[in-house]
């Protein structure tokens, strides 16, 4: 029977592993009624529509994300470079644990949702180019580290974007020696920017 009482941050973090899974597009309303537990008022009282579920889990997802990663690593090490092989860290850390190997969520709605209404395409552009920043500002904030000929913010971009690839091709593989490879690919590219790593 469904739970009359579930809260919005309960719909969104019960209908994760779904979406995660199969992609919104493929998953009905009945499914997200099934699996959140939720009564289609309850649903429908948070979430008008579909769309609007599926605006609020990426936020949601999002959100979840910078908390665990950037967030949590504030107090774990003052050094900004040093911060962010951490953040990286976290991140592999996550999807290791996944046993299914889906991918990144974020990334995985980019293909799902962007050609089906152009808001979509307009919030996740946010999404990654607010985590690209984020890249970015630690970067920059450790520019004295960096070699000269290296521009933080065409590396954060250079780090998103192979971490995309990264997340995508181990849910094409389900394979989690791939995963770390690609992870360590991305460390050697931050190393090798670095001054000290320079002849």
């Amino acid at each position: 029977m469904a739970n009359l009482k579930r809260t919005r941050e309960d719909i969104l973090t019960s209908a994760i592993a779904t979406v995660h899974r199969q992609g919104l597009q493929s998953t009905g309303l009945k499914d997200l009624f099934a699996v959140t537990q939720a009564s289609s008022g309850s649903f429908y009282n948070y979430f008008p529509s579909k769309d609007e579920f599926a605006h609020a889990l990426i936020d949601f997802q999002w959100q979840q994300i910078r908390e665990d990663t950037f967030e949590a690593t504030k107090e774990l090490a003052e050094d900004p470079i040093a911060r962010l092989f951490l953040v990286i860290d976290k991140i592999e850390a996550k999807h290791l644990s996944e046993i299914n190997c889906a991918g990144c969520l974020l990334g995985n709605l980019i293909v799902d949702l962007v050609e089906h209404n152009e808001s979509f395409r307009q919030h996740l552009q946010q999404i990654f180019d607010d985590w690209q920043a984020l890249f970015a500002e630690l970067l920059q904030a450790g520019k004295a580290q960096l070699s000269d000929r290296v521009d933080p913010d065409l590396l954060a971009e250079q780090i998103l974007t192979m971490l995309e690839g990264v997340l995508l091709m181990v849910r094409l593989y389900s394979d989690s020696d791939r995963l770390r490879r690609g992870f360590n690919n991305i460390r050697q590219v931050v190393k090798a920017a670095l001054v000290s790593q320079q002849p």
